[in-house]
């Protein structure tokens, strides 16, 4: 099955400082390269193992403000590129803030408020 296939939700490119968290390791990078309700493509070099939990804290800047999201997930694959993180518990402010972002950058919007609605106690 082709990756598209797999995927249950839309990604967006958006490209801001991540802050990658595993236990005592601790990753920056600003190369975000993908973000969807589901999960997050991160791109650089990581010495992060595939299954490793870990937390992401995505910076979020407008106009005068700084948000900061934190998502709990794991690593679910590597790349010699980067790395695919799976979101496994947001908080709901982090949860609003991302379906917005997603939104607001997709060619779909309504099909991002379907995967929302239908999938929203699944990631949470």
């Amino acid at each position: 099955m082709a990756e598209a296939e797999k995927r249950k939700f839309t990604r967006v490119v958006f490209r801001t400082e991540v802050r990658i968290t595993a236990g005592e390791a601790i990753e920056i990078s600003n190369q975000l390269r993908d973000i969807s309700l589901g999960g997050a493509f991160v791109e650089g070099a990581s010495s992060l193992k595939e299954g490793l939990p870990c937390m992401l804290s995505i910076d979020l800047i407008g106009p005068g403000s700084l948000l900061r999201m934190t998502v709990e997930g794991y690593v679910a694959r590597r790349e010699p590129n980067g790395i695919g993180i799976k979101f496994t518990r947001i908080d709901v402010d982090s949860l609003l803030h991302l379906h917005h972002l997603i939104k607001i950058h997709s060619l779909d919007p309504e099909t991002v408020d379907v995967e929302f609605a239908r999938d929203l106690l699944e990631i949470k």
